[in-house]
């Protein structure tokens, strides 16, 4: 006779942050590093934007180059902001500014921090997030100063890219490793509210934003898929030698909706390859067909890997 099943209740799940994930520093809170083991490395790269990065040139839609440079004119006026309306009696740091980019990847979101940082003649800080998050008790949050204080001394626009592991929700008391995960998050929301400069954050995944960082945030700037006639244009600039291209752009550009730009110019550089096969390059050119055969074989990955996604949520959903 078969043993009996018992059912038991488990409370709601819990997405943690990769920081969670590592052993040492959450099962055994009290290690610490020694002598022998290596210090940390710098955590970000310095990135100097180029003037292909300026936000004029990049493909977006009209409503997210407006929120940019809205947010920009707010930093250019900031001289005339605060002698009309006293704005230091309740923004004390003159020169931040807090910016959210959240959307579906390749939308522009970090080409556009580029626009940004070039647009105000600095380089762009981007977070290094292996450097950061640690395994050792207290580093992480050693690093996130780390990381604010380098930005600082660059006089640079510190950017967060994909910034979901930091800037998730608290974990519920109680909850496994939740006294190290919730001081990283104090710490950067105390250096958030320190820092005299420019910040962007990108997601792709707003919903899992900490409610304490929302209100830190001066503009949340949505980045949507391309519509036809932006997918249309970036067909254009992605073939950048028309004489070597036979399409029709109007075709492609309802043959790819729901790609992304960064999708499309995957397409393209693909389609280049298979174009330039032939040994003598006076012979290399791209096609109609093998560009629609890039458009289908991204379709197809992009719709087995939400496939997969959907299974394994399911599985999870039933307790597997």
């Amino acid at each position: 006779m078969p043993a009996q099943t018992t059912l038991t209740q488990h409370s709601p799940e819990i997405e943690l942050p990769p920081d969670a994930a590592t052993a040492d520093d959450h099962r055994n809170p009290r290690r610490r590093r020694t002598a022998a083991e290596p210090e940390p490395q710098p955590v970000g790269d310095l990135v100097h934007p180029e003037p292909r990065h300026d936000i004029d040139k990049l493909i977006l839609h009209p409503q997210v180059k407006t929120d940019i440079l809205a947010g920009l004119r707010a930093l250019e006026m900031r001289e005339h902001l605060e002698a009309v309306w006293n704005l230091s009696a309740i923004q004390p740091q003159q020169g931040r500014c807090i910016l959210n980019f959240y959307g579906p990847p390749g939308t522009g979101k970090t080409r556009a921090a580029l626009g940004i940082a070039l647009r105000l003649g600095k380089p762009l800080y981007q977070v290094d997030y292996s450097a950061v998050i640690s395994k050792y008790l207290g580093d992480t949050a050693k690093h996130i100063k780390a990381v604010f204080l380098a930005a600082q001394e660059q006089d640079a626009v510190l950017f967060f890219d994909e910034a979901d592991s930091l800037l998730s929700k608290r974990v519920a008391t109680g909850e496994s490793c939740s006294t190290s995960i919730n001081q990283n998050r104090n710490t950067l929301m105390q250096e958030l509210d320190r820092f005299d400069g420019v910040v962007i954050v990108t997601t792709n995944l707003f919903e899992n934003y900490d409610p304490a960082l929302l209100r830190r945030i001066q503009r949340h700037i949505h980045f949507r898929l391309p519509n036809a006639s932006m997918r249309r244009e970036l067909f254009a600039h992605h073939l950048p030698n028309p004489d070597r291209v036979t399409a029709d752009y109007a075709v492609l550009a309802e043959l790819s909706k729901g790609l992304s730009g960064g999708d499309i110019l995957n397409v393209c550089v693909n389609a280049i390859h298979a174009g330039s096969a032939d040994t003598d390059p006076a012979k290399w050119q791209v096609t109609q067909e093998m560009l629609e055969r890039e458009i289908a074989k991204v379709k197809k990955a992009k719709a087995e890997h939400a496939g997969e996604k959907g299974k394994s949520r399911r599985k999870i959903g039933f307790g597997y």
